[in-house]
């Protein structure tokens, strides 16, 4: 196998003078340093970053996560990750990857063509054991990458729209749109051992079949989060009939992975200090200084049906409790946009949101195809993306 890889490292950096390798731990310093320097641009410029180990994730019980890297006279220039684990496609599991964390250094724009042989090196890595399907995402105002790679270009894969999907922040104080939540279920936070763990795989698992590419779980997965912060005691659940029937859990991934601001247009830099003394006075979160990490959790882990208002609403208003207490200022989680609960969501709480467009992205023999997808809606798990 090793041979076979070294194989073709060989004939593809023949091609050109920059060179793919399968990322490992020995590149965890530039790769980290790739995604602080390279931050995407806009408004608020962003950077996506895997300190203090971009590796902290790479061996969790039931994924495989492969990198790869591309340098250029021993600098490396381009980095992408693909995970897979199994994912519900049509009610049943399968083996799923997810491609993301594409990113090229600035000096490199343009360089379609590193952007094409790795996804060629990737194909090539991927033949012997490929996953059932791949799926990625794309944000929507990135027009430029969105007709690159949709385009169907010769030497890249082929990328199937299939739904838009709609990121929703809102912050952990203010008021909520409505008093649902008072009238909803109780919470219970009681979930210390390992015995609640099977219990929370059976609720998460009966309700991610009814959505594509939702995780599914098993309590050894489940229990392996401990090691990037979600415990057990994370989860909140709603029981009826003494039957768990809604869960959710609070998941602050800034141990591992953080959003840095790295810098503001000029007017927004301009307007910070009179935005930031509106914010204190209204109590919502205010515009960081540069360099500073966005205090941000993740609304992980959710199993509420659609028939299950109170419940969705009581477990997000418990988790904003629970995210003051902690220090963090933002809850995320995401929805397909024809998914019920994205509207109960809007409806009571004020949230800003970030539209991306998904992908089934498939090559010549290589992952399934939209076609082959029934009409259930898309449903990843934000936090895993």
């Amino acid at each position: 196998m090793a041979g076979t890889i070294l194989e073709r490292q060989l004939t593809v950096a023949r091609t050109g003078r920059v060179r793919f390798d399968a990322g490992c731990q020995s590149d965890d310093a530039e790769i980290r340093r790739l995604l602080r320097d390279n931050p995407m641009p806009g408004r608020i410029s962003l950077s996506l970053e895997r300190e203090p180990n971009c590796f902290a994730d790479a061996d969790l019980p039931g994924e495989t996560k492969r990198t790869v890297v591309a340098r250029d006279g021993g600098r490396l220039v381009c980095v992408g990750c693909c995970t897979i684990r199994q994912h519900y496609v049509n009610g049943a599991p399968r083996r799923v990857g997810y491609l993301g964390g594409l990113r090229l250094d600035a000096r490199y724009a343009g360089r379609f063509d590193i952007l094409r042989r790795g996804y060629e090196f990737f194909r090539e890595l991927q033949a012997e054991a490929p996953a059932d399907f791949y799926f990625t995402s794309i944000a929507t105002d990135n027009e430029r990458a969105r007709k690159l790679l949709e385009y169907g270009l010769s030497g890249m894969p082929l990328y199937d729209f299939i739904g838009d999907f709609v990121t929703v922040l809102f912050p952990v104080h203010g008021r909520s749109r409505s008093k649902a939540a008072l009238d909803s279920k109780p919470i219970d936070q009681r979930l210390q051992t390992s015995g609640p763990a099977n219990e929370l795989v059976s609720c998460l698992n009966e309700s991610n079949r009814a959505y594509q590419f939702a995780p599914c779980w098993s309590p050894d997965e489940m229990i392996a989060l401990s090691s990037l912060g979600l415990q057990m005691d994370d989860f909140c659940v709603v029981r009826s009939r003494q039957r768990l029937a809604a869960c959710a859990a609070l998941w602050d991934q800034r141990n591992f992975k953080q959003t840095v601001i790295r810098g503001y247009a000029p007017w927004v830099g301009f307007a910070r200090p009179i935005f930031n003394s509106f914010a204190r006075i209204t109590n919502r979160p205010q515009l960081p200084v540069v360099g500073e990490t966005l205090a941000k959790g993740y609304v992980s882990h959710l199993a509420a049906g659609t028939e299950e208002t109170g419940s969705l609403i009581a477990l997000l208003t418990e988790l904003r409790s629970v995210a003051a207490r902690r220090g963090i200022e933002l809850l995320t989680l995401g929805f397909d946009a024809r998914n019920p609960r994205l509207a109960m969501v809007r409806k009571n709480f004020r949230c800003r949101e970030y539209q991306s467009r998904l992908y089934i992205v498939r090559w010549p023999g290589i992952g399934g195809a939209a076609g082959e997808l029934d009409g259930r809606c898309l449903g990843p798990e934000v936090a895993l993306l």
